[in-house]
């Protein structure tokens, strides 16, 4: 159940401590709180944590939070043996005394004697912030001052082209998909026979995710989900590139499911697996080293990344070439 506790002795050496980020050892008293699962409705995960780091995160909860006020709350405690029993009370008692300890008020600032009301008033007057001058923003220089907005498709797509590359957008390395992609943008902001060049690049900069490559652009920086930590770090290039390979299918390519598929490889496959990946077509077959999540095409691009340190597909995201070129 969500928001329940357990405790127990590690049967083996996988799991890492959530908030540490330590290896918890085989046979080490752990200690784990049932979370809703991100990546499946209607099911859980447990997110382990070692003893003193647990109870250091529980201090730091908010009010409305559950937190262990007892070893009744513990699922399991009265399975471990007395040193257990013992490590975890000890560090329960001490969780429960810091919890409840009132912190320390800051000492207000003691009034003179004989001075006066109107003179204390006068030195603990705040000062005049200085005024700051003004800087000038630089002027952003127009990129297409001397283009005619009239121009042919083909000779404003040469234009914006030219524009992109100088400014080293991620362009598709095929001339014919690069020309296709500037097209495309020009002829979406094109108005009454007139093409808007800097919207057009400001299009093209969001569609190839490089915004904040435009002079004198605001970019909000953007949260990004880190990819899932893997119990080997031998495997955590993979499960990094399949990450990343999902983030391209739900924003760019819209492909939902693509996009959970090669989630479940890096989240739900590698990241847990307690051995080196050395072959990603074993992992697909039918057998007993077949894995979970792990098909034929993702196999492929698993051996792909051994071989070459990189997955072609994912080359040409970052480039900005999403042409389909292979089924999956």
């Amino acid at each position: 159940m969500i928001g329940q506790f357990l405790v127990e002795e590690s049967p083996n050496a996988r799991a890492k401590c959530k908030k540490s980020k330590v290896k918890i050892e085989k046979g080490e008293i752990r200690i784990g709180k049932i979370v809703k699962n991100p990546f499946h409705e209607d099911s859980t995960q447990t997110q382990w944590f070692k003893v003193e780091p647990f109870f250091e995160g529980q201090l730091k909860a908010r009010k409305t939070t559950k937190t262990v006020q007892s070893t009744s709350d513990l699922i399991g405690y009265d399975n471990l043996d007395s040193k257990g029993q013992e490590k975890v009370t000890a560090a329960l008692q001490n969780y429960l005394e810091l919890k409840d300890k009132p912190k320390p008020k800051k000492p207000r600032a003691k009034k003179r004697k004989g001075a006066s009301d109107e003179s204390e008033k006068k030195e603990t007057k705040p000062q005049k912030k200085l005024k700051k001058e003004k800087v000038k923003k630089e002027e952003v220089k127009d990129l297409f001052a001397d283009a005619d907005p009239t121009c042919s498709p083909k000779e404003a797509t040469k234009i914006l082209k030219g524009v992109a590359k100088s400014l080293e957008f991620p362009l598709p390395e095929d001339e014919v998909n690069a020309s296709i992609r500037c097209g495309q943008c020009l002829m979406g902001n094109k108005v009454d026979g007139k093409f808007d060049f800097n919207k057009a690049l400001k299009a093209l900069a969001e569609e190839l995710r490089c915004p904040e490559k435009i002079p004198g652009a605001k970019v909000k920086a953007k949260k990004k989900r880190n990819a899932p930590e893997a119990n080997m770090k031998e495997n955590m290039g993979i499960v990094e590139s399949f990450w990343e390979l999902a983030s391209f299918e739900f924003k760019d390519m819209q492909n939902k499911m693509k996009g959970i598929a090669y989630q479940k490889v890096a989240h739900s496959a590698v990241a847990g697996l307690d051995y080196v990946v050395t072959n990603g077509s074993i992992l697909a077959k039918k057998g007993p080293k077949k894995v979970a999540g792990i098909g034929k095409v993702s196999g492929m691009k698993i051996d792909e990344f051994l071989e070459t340190g990189k997955i072609e597909r994912l080359e040409r995201y970052k480039k900005g070439d999403f042409e389909p070129i292979e089924k999956a």
